[in-house]
């Protein structure tokens, strides 16, 4: 009568441990959702590299677009072209207003 109960004793132990155990089912879905964060995360920015790539390209002296150069300069410096349409994004103080 010993034997068979050792024996369902290792087996629920083992049972439990490779569900539960550092190494056990749980962990290992764990561990599944922690790489598919990082294979996102790896993702975001292998398109923000490509677009700033991309950019970087477009500004080399053998391929430099002027246009780009003009749009990026003026973005930077907060500059306006004297023939560009200004639209303002809200409305300044009225006259109603008392000031």
């Amino acid at each position: 009568m010993i034997w068979p109960t050792l024996l369902v004793g290792l087996i629920v132990y083992f049972g439990v441990n490779a569900m539960r155990g550092s190494r056990g089912l749980r962990a290992q879905a764990a561990d599944h959702a922690l790489y598919m964060q990082a294979l996102a995360l790896q993702t975001r920015i292998n398109a923000k590299r490509d677009l700033w790539q991309s950019r970087v390209d477009a500004m080399r002296d053998d391929n430099i677009q002027a246009d780009m150069l003009n749009q990026r300069t003026r973005a930077v410096l907060n500059l306006a072209n004297p023939d560009d349409l200004v639209v303002p994004l809200h409305s300044g103080p009225t006259a109603s207003s008392g000031q």
